[in-house]
């Protein structure tokens, strides 16, 4: 079981976060989640996002699948 969700949107943008139940891991259903999700949420917005962390390795070989680029990184002031 895989999960694809939007935990931040606004009118025009979304950032999608995918839950992967640990027995299901590593069978890339993920990509295939995500990549639905996509379809979905391309009809009413027109920037889509996948954000991961440099060390979340699985969360970035589910971008690598999909193929896309980075854009950035978020820094924060402590």
């Amino acid at each position: 079981m895989s999960i694809c969700f939007t935990p931040a949107s606004n009118a025009t943008a979304a950032e999608a976060g995918i839950w992967t139940r640990p027995d299901f891991r590593g069978k890339r259903l993920a990509p295939t989640v995500v990549a639905a999700w996509s379809q979905r949420e391309h009809r009413n917005k027109t920037v889509l996002f996948y954000s991961t962390t440099a060390d979340n390795h699985a969360s970035q070989s589910v971008a690598r699948a999909l193929g896309l680029t980075p854009l950035g990184w978020i820094w924060t002031a402590r």
